[in-house]
């Protein structure tokens, strides 16, 4: 069996679904969620909920921390390497670590973000079957569902504020981007689709509409409700392209995007102040860093 320990925002939960996914392929078993972080707040961090609920996911939630279990294992035999039996897989550095993957233990628990395409590639048509919906969408998102297939070339364009700007750790770790990246962005898809409108989703589309300047056909995408997050994600990955934050939520809005010649426009720089952070395995090479 496979544990994922999910925590953390739709965006990372998404990370922690996938590698969970890839894992219990290549051991041939069975997918199982660890939901104990959603049990307690944190100061470090902004509180969050299970979010994968809605999505078409084969997976069993484990009713106490596996963590539990391993303790009771080395208990009974202090002696004794687990490894042939248990793997705990903890991150230990933000790019891939090959030695995850090669993970082949009867009992494997992961604890990490794993934000990379490289966990899953392999199994990549899997990873999108299983991160359809399988929820009933309402008379707003329907709205902007219709809007956005009307359009010739739909642009996502993802600018997040929120937590980066108010929680005093985040704003100093991630960061708002700033606008100049939009600015740069916008122009880069423009040479190549001219007729593209861009959908703006924002978790402060009142600053952005004060503040960002837009002389190009566009809309702003305004979910409401405790399913907006999974709103905005859904309506993202209907879109052409795509200008992302540096945020996992949008990434997996592009990703999620199953069209080939779509054109993901990211920031270079992820992280306002984690200078050894490699961010090398983040960005999929076939997307576009400025």
């Amino acid at each position: 069996m496979v544990v994922a320990r999910i925590a953390g925002g739709l965006g990372n939960q998404l990370f922690q679904y996938a590698l969970g996914r890839s894992l219990a392929l290549r051991n041939n078993t069975s997918l199982y969620f660890d939901l104990s972080y959603y049990k307690q707040e944190y100061a470090t961090d902004t509180p969050r909920k299970f979010k994968l609920y809605p999505f078409n996911i084969d997976y069993v939630l484990l009713d106490t921390s596996p963590f539990l279990y391993v303790s009771k294992a080395t208990k009974l035999a202090p002696n004794r390497t687990l490894k042939p039996l248990f793997e705990f897989l903890e991150e230990s550095q933000f790019h891939v670590e090959p030695r995850v993957l090669k993970a082949k233990s009867s009992f494997i628990i992961t604890d990490g973000c794993w934000q990379s395409e490289d966990y899953f590639s392999d199994c990549a048509d899997v990873i999108r079957k299983e991160l359809t919906f399988k929820r009933q969408t309402g008379e707003t998102f329907d709205y902007y569902k219709e809007i956005i297939r009307q359009a010739e070339i739909p642009v996502s364009l993802h600018i997040r504020r929120g937590d980066y700007v108010s929680h005093p750790e985040f704003s100093q770790s991630f960061g708002f981007l700033g606008l100049d990246y939009y600015q740069q962005a916008i122009p880069l898809l423009l040479n190549q689709f001219p007729t593209a409108k861009f959908f703006i989703f924002s978790d402060d589309p009142d600053w952005v509409k004060q503040n960002l300047t837009l002389n190009v056909p566009h809309e702003f995408v305004t979910n409401a409700g405790s399913e907006a997050d999974l709103d905005d994600l859904q309506l993202m990955g209907l879109c052409y392209h795509h200008i992302i934050a540096n945020s996992s939520f949008s990434w997996w809005g592009a990703w999620l995007n199953p069209r080939t010649d779509k054109v993901v426009i990211a920031p270079k720089h992820w992280f306002k102040n984690k200078p050894t952070w490699n961010t090398k395995d983040l960005i999929p090479t076939r997307w576009i860093r400025i």
